[in-house]
C-alpha cells in the first residue's frame, strides 16, 4: 500500500509540474506576443510626414476629434469633436472621472479643402408656438459622441444621414440625424438603444435607417476590462440594426472591435479589431449577419478607426505603434505628460476575390509629436486638392497631410 501511495503521489506531482510548465509557457508566450503588438520599448522615426502640419490649436472646437468622415462628392469633411476631459469617460475608465470637464453637447465641425470651418447646430423638432406649430429647438438629449458615419443616396442626394455613437447619461445609444448639405444644422430623427450595445465604439450606416455597430468589450470597467484588453480576449462583437427596428448580433468572437466602415458600393463591411490586431472583410447577408471573407493581421500595429477611399476602394487604417505609451498619454495629458505615442497609417488594398490576402502598405509614420494618440485617418479630395486628415480623441488639434508621390504610388511603400 505504501508503494502504491508513493507512485500515486509521484504521478500527481508530475502532472501538477507539467500543468504548471504548460501554464507558464502559455503566459510567457502571450505576454511576449502582446509586448510586440503594443510596441513596448520601440521608437519610431517619421516616414512621409514632411508634408503634414498641425491645424486648429487656436480653435476651441477642434479638440478631441476622434472620428472624421468625408463626403467624396463635395470634398467636405465632417468631424465629431468634443472636450478632451469629457472624453475620459470612455477612454480612461480606470481613473475617477472629474465632472469639471463634463460637456453634454459635443461639436460637429464641417471643413472644406481650404480649411474654412462651420460648426453645425444640433437641433430637434418639437411642438411650440401658436397652434402647436412644430419648431426647431436645440437637441434636448445628451450629445456625447464617439464614432459616427454619414450616408446619402440617389433618392435625395442633397440630404445626408448622420449616425452617431452617443454615450448618453441614460445609456449608450445610436443617434440618427439628417442634414441638408450647406445648411447650418443637423436635425434629430431618432435615438435607438439595445442591451446588446452596452459598449459601442463605432457605427457604419447601410441605409438611412439601418446600420452595423461595434460593441468593443464584454467588461466596461475594473480588472476584467484590463485583462480583456491586455490579453486580447475575443469577447467583442458587431451588432446589426434592421429596417424592422430589431438589434441582432451580426458576428462575434472579435478582440476589441473598434472602427467599422463599408466599401463605396456598400457591398462589403470592414471591421478593425484593436486587440487581435487586425482588419477583417465581411459580406453582409440578407439576415444581417456578416460572413468573413478575408483578414489582415498586423504584427506591431494596433488599428483604431478605418475609412475607405471612395475613388480607389483602398482602406486607410489609423493605428498605434506603441500602445502603452498611448495609454499613458491619454491618462496624463490633461495635467501635463512626457508621453509621445507614435502612430502610423496603413493602407490596405482589398483582395479581388474571397479568402485572398490584402496588400498592406505603410504610407505614414509620425513619432508622436505631430498628433499624439492618432485615432482617425480619412482622405479628402476635391478638384486638385488631395490630402489626409488625421484626428485624435485626446489631442487639442488635428493634422493635415498633403498626399505626395511616395504616398500615392503604393509600389514604393509596400510592406515586404
Amino acid at each position: 500500500m505504501a508503494i502504491m501511495a508513493y507512485n500515486y503521489s509521484s504521478k500527481s506531482l508530475f502532472i501538477n509540474i507539467a500543468l504548471a510548465l504548460i501554464a507558464f509557457a502559455y503566459v510567457y508566450r502571450t505576454i511576449s506576443v502582446r509586448m510586440i503588438v503594443f510596441g513596448v520599448g520601440t521608437t519610431h522615426k517619421n516616414v512621409n510626414a514632411s508634408g503634414c502640419s498641425v491645424f486648429g490649436k487656436e480653435i476651441p472646437e477642434i479638440q478631441g476629434c476622434e472620428s472624421i468622415q468625408v463626403d467624396p462628392r463635395t470634398g467636405l469633411a465632417y468631424m465629431a469633436c468634443g472636450n478632451r476631459g469629457a472624453r475620459m469617460r470612455w477612454l480612461d475608465t480606470k481613473s475617477k472621472y472629474n465632472p469639471i470637464y463634463e460637456q453634454f453637447n459635443d461639436h460637429v465641425v464641417v471643413m472644406d479643402t481650404k480649411n474654412n470651418l462651420k460648426i453645425l447646430k444640433v437641433l430637434e423638432l418639437t411642438e411650440g408656438g401658436i397652434g402647436g406649430k412644430m419648431t426647431l429647438v436645440p437637441f434636448q438629449q445628451d450629445f456625447r459622441v464617439h464614432g459616427f458615419d454619414i450616408y446619402w443616396d440617389n433618392v435625395d442626394p442633397e440630404v445626408l444621414t448622420f449616425m452617431f455613437v452617443n454615450h448618453q447619461r441614460s445609456g449608450n445609444a445610436i443617434s440618427i440625424f439628417k442634414h441638408k448639405i450647406g445648411s447650418e444644422y443637423i436635425q434629430h430623427i431618432k435615438t435607438v438603444r439595445s442591451h446588446l450595445l452596452y459598449s459601442p465604439n463605432d457605427v457604419v450606416a447601410t441605409s438611412r435607417s439601418t446600420f452595423y455597430a461595434t460593441n468593443e468589450l464584454a467588461y466596461t470597467r475594473g480588472l476584467m476590462r484590463k485583462i480583456e484588453i491586455l490579453l486580447g480576449m475575443p469577447w467583442g462583437y458587431v451588432v446589426h440594426y434592421s429596417h424592422t427596428g430589431m438589434f441582432t448580433k451580426a458576428t462575434d468572437g472579435i478582440a476589441y472591435p473598434n472602427g467599422i466602415t463599408k466599401s463605396a458600393d456598400g457591398g462589403t463591411i470592414y471591421v478593425a479589431a484593436s486587440s487581435e490586431p487586425s482588419v477583417s472583410m465581411f459580406k453582409p447577408k440578407l439576415d444581417g449577419t456578416l460572413e468573413l471573407l478575408s483578414k489582415q493581421v498586423f504584427r506591431d500595429f494596433v488599428p483604431d478607426n478605418i475609412s475607405v477611399d471612395a475613388k480607389t476602394g483602398h482602406i486607410l487604417v489609423a493605428g498605434f505603434l506603441n500602445t502603452l505609451e498611448m495609454f499613458r498619454y491619454n491618462h496624463e495629458v490633461l495635467h501635463g505628460t512626457s508621453a509621445q505615442p507614435a502612430a502610423g497609417i496603413r493602407r490596405l488594398v482589398p483582395p479581388k476575390s474571397p479568402h485572398r490576402s490584402f496588400v498592406e502598405e505603410n504610407i505614414l509614420v509620425h513619432d508622436g509629436r505631430l498628433l499624439p494618440s492618432t485615432t482617425a485617418a480619412t482622405i479628402q479630395r476635391h478638384g486638385t486638392a488631395k490630402r489626409i486628415l488625421l484626428g485624435s480623441a485626446m489631442a487639442d488639434h488635428i493634422a493635415i497631410c498633403n498626399v505626395n508621390e511616395r504616398m500615392e504610388h503604393r509600389a514604393r511603400t509596400s510592406l515586404i
